[in-house]
């Protein structure tokens, strides 16, 4: 111990130094560490903010070709034959008799396509002659037929059924329309699977509304030759299309009726584009088209608000309601983040699954030991594994955005492990839409699924906000003028800018503008249940949802009239 202690007076000053500069050293690595990081995240800023290839334009006019018999396919000449019940061509018919196949039923005149050699069965009295080809194709769902019938050999009286034999290619051409001899346009809007053209059959409303696919510097925005969102709400007393007390998908925070609202002259309202009708929402003909496929809504609780109004639609089109049903048993709540809908007779499901920014939520232990959120703004969320599967996906995010610790950005938001101590939430909302979108680039197939994004819903707060006294009760009418209409949030733009610079078509459910005009749609007192004489609060008040019925139904309309336009047109 003394000589320890005679070292120590002897190099007391050396040591000292030499911890200093060990000190030093290590300071001036770890400031370069850090500066080194920035430094690459700049890099990567850099990197994504730079144009991107996309792909070149696609103008349906250009691609939707019919086939007007040049077509001449590498198989031998298809035979049309003659049948009691009209012309059928099945491809290329085994005509020497080495095998059938019952899987078609000759009951219409049957465009198929025209790839692979395949025997049928003559139901009976056929005669050969020899025609040129004519090609369909399935454009949503692959190798499986979209069997499009359009017949004017005979009425449509009773419901028919045409088999698909699947195994076909993928092609693009231009819808024929004719109309039967009952002036009734027929589609069967299936498929890969029976369809029966008796529950299909019924007149649609078009003046002169054709889709276009237009390209966007890469992404494809749904547009018509007027524009599905620009437009306003009309009165009509057909609406709404289900009544406030027959829905038991409504949850009591949506149930406005059912939580004591006086005044209906808010149900009473159709959105109307300018220059041309919607076709009247028809259930059983969406379920139809819906038939063999998943339909999944992923966002925040208003696509929960939109997706209890998608059940409560469809529902409609069920004679037997108890054939509509939730798997596992749940009931619709705002606590539970995951539900899927069974349509027994239709073999699809309708689901919702919770995700609020899209991206992924996270904790981390502060320096006091206590757990805080984060947000990684370049990670999908983790629910992104059940969307892999679903056939039709409508995504949203926004309102979350505008939150308390959202909105500061204060040791909230990540990138890798880099927990930015502030950091800018329109900046972050940008970079978590480019992880959606790249994430939708690598994962989706455009040739079997079809994405939406639905656009922000807009809010209407007097005298402040959500947090802060906000109120919209007692507004019973929409605005019909003013500035108001032409709000258009700068989440939407960014919206536009990540969508046009993808490569696969996500089609911008646009709904911005319509739910601008509705300041009487929202629950605002009325969104807990106080019929049985429990006083009104007013002090904390629901403008940004929306009664049910009501908005969201005209989006899932919007939704209908995009499917039924894109399967009839293929």
């Amino acid at each position: 111990m003394a000589s320890f202690i005679y070292l120590w007076k002897k190099n007391r000053y050396a040591i000292i130094t030499l911890f200093l500069f060990v000190c030093f050293l290590t300071g001036m690595l770890y400031l370069g560490i850090r500066s080194l990081e920035a430094t690459l995240i700049s890099y990567k800023d850099l990197y994504y903010s730079q144009p991107r290839p996309v792909r070149p334009p696609i103008i349906v006019a250009d691609v939707l070709k019919a086939d007007t018999g040049e077509f001449v396919p590498s198989d031998p000449p298809a035979t049309w034959q003659n049948s009691e019940k009209g012309s059928v061509d099945f491809g290329h018919i085994d005509t020497v008799g080495n095998g059938g196949d019952d899987n078609v039923s000759v009951e219409e005149k049957t465009v198929m396509p025209l790839y692979e050699s395949q025997s049928v069965t003559d139901p009976g009295s056929l005669g050969s002659l020899i025609q040129e080809p004519v090609s369909q194709i399935s454009e949503f769902n692959g190798s499986e037929v979209s069997v499009t019938d359009k017949t004017k050999t005979k009425p449509i009286n009773e419901p028919e059924f045409v088999s698909d034999p699947g195994g076909l290619e993928t092609l693009t051409q231009e819808s024929i329309s004719e109309i039967s001899e009952n002036d009734d346009s027929v589609d069967h809007g299936t498929n890969g699977g029976d369809a029966a053209v008796g529950e299909n059959t019924h007149p649609f409303v078009d003046n002169d509304i054709s889709f276009k696919m237009v390209d966007n510097g890469g992404a494809v925005s749904l547009l018509k030759t007027c524009d599905l969102y620009m437009g306003t709400w009309v009165k009509d007393e057909e609406c709404p299309i289900y009544s406030p007390d027959s829905c038991p998908y409504v949850d009591e925070a949506f149930s406005c009726q059912g939580n004591g609202r006086p005044d209906s002259k808010y149900l009473k309202w159709r959105w109307k584009p300018d220059g041309c009708e919607l076709p009247r929402f028809n259930a059983t003909d969406f379920l139809a088209r819906l038939r063999g496929k998943r339909l999944m809504l992923v966002g925040d609780s208003m696509n929960r608000n939109q997706f209890e109004s998608l059940l409560c639609l469809l529902r409609e089109g069920l004679p037997d309601k108890s054939r509509m049903y939730e798997i596992h048993g749940n009931k619709i709540t705002k606590g539970r983040g995951y539900f899927v809908f069974n349509f027994a007779d239709y073999n699809c499901t309708v689901e919702f699954v919770r995700s609020h920014f899209l991206v992924r939520e996270g904790t981390r232990i502060n320096g006091q030991g206590n757990s805080n959120p984060t947000l990684s703004i370049d990670r999908i969320d983790k629910s992104a594994k059940r969307w892999k599967g679903a056939d039709i996906l409508v995504f949203n995010t926004g309102h979350w955005w505008a939150h308390g610790k959202t909105a500061r950005g204060k040791n909230y938001y990540k990138e890798g492990e880099v927990v930015y101590p502030k950091f800018d939430a329109v900046e972050a909302y940008r970079r978590s839409m480019r992880t959606w979108g790249k994430w939708i680039d690598k994962n989706a197939n455009p040739a079997k699924q079809l994405v939406f994004y639905r656009g922000y819903s807009s809010a209407h707060f007097r005298g402040g906000d959500w947090d802060s006294g906000g109120a919209c009760n007692g507004e019973t009418e929409p605005v019909l003028t003013g500035a108001i209409l032409n709000n258009y949030p700068l989440k939407m733009k960014i919206v536009e800018e990540v969508i046009q610079k993808m490569q696969f078509p996500v089609i911008l459910l646009n709904v911005t503008r319509l739910t601008n005009f509705r300041k009487d749609g929202h629950p605002s007192v009325y969104r807990k249940n106080s019929t049985e004489g429990k006083k009104v609060s007013t002090r904390k008040q629901d403008c940004s949802h929306w009664c049910l019925p009501g908005v969201p139904d005209a989006w899932n309309e919007l939704i209908y009239t995009v499917i039924y336009r894109l399967s009839s047109s293929s």
